[in-house]
């Protein structure tokens, strides 16, 4: 019986031991949180960090943003010698793939930018020159997004509104950060893009 008193009273003891061990390092780690965290307050970088960091906005207009099916699938079945999209179409085209990389207000239906339709418009502009109006800027868009060459694509979407005659809402306000526009890509067309550095 002894035995066993003294068996509890040991891991009694060792229990009691580990446990206060225990919170005393976590409290040590707390209070040297506490002081690194009062060192970049007094610093002004934690101030200039916190600043800095904006919140994220998602681009996706949850009343009109839906994937326009239809002209995605007419861009990705054409080729050379078919009918070519008439110059309204072809604004539009241009208008709904760029709403994946602007900020607007409103987005009205979305076409999926790649290479393989951008390369097809390409190639239906250029073989029917003669039938569109605004053949040269559709050219200049496109190279230029052939090239992975973004930088005005909020202007080219506001181009193409303009021409179509729109003069209210929808406008592009800015280009889209590359998050928000894997969260587009994502949200609209149901593609998960992997995170990159």
């Amino acid at each position: 019986m002894k035995f066993v008193h003294i068996l509890g009273i040991v891991v009694l003891t060792a229990l009691l031991s580990i446990g206060g061990t225990f919170l005393i390092m976590n409290k040590n780690y707390e209070n040297e949180n506490s002081k690194s965290a009062e060192r970049e307050l007094t610093s002004g970088q934690s101030i200039a960090k916190e600043n800095n960091k904006e919140k994220f906005v998602s681009t996706v207009d949850t009343n009109f943003g839906w994937e326009n099916t239809t002209y995605s699938k007419k861009i990705d079945e054409w080729k050379s010698g078919d009918e070519p999209f008439i110059d309204n179409l072809m604004q539009e085209v241009i208008q709904e793939m760029s709403h994946q990389k602007i900020i607007a207000d409103e987005k009205e239906s979305s076409i999926m930018i790649t290479p393989e339709r951008i390369e097809t418009l390409l190639q239906m502009v250029e073989e029917n020159k003669d039938g569109y109006e605004h053949s040269d800027k559709y050219l200049d868009i496109l190279n230029r997004w052939k090239q992975g060459d973004f930088k005005m694509v909020d202007k080219d979407h506001n181009d193409m509104w303009f021409i179509q005659g729109t003069k209210e809402g929808g406008i592009s306000t800015g280009i889209a950060t590359k998050e928000q526009e894997k969260d587009y890509i994502f949200q609209v067309f149901g593609i998960p893009i992997e995170k990159q550095n």
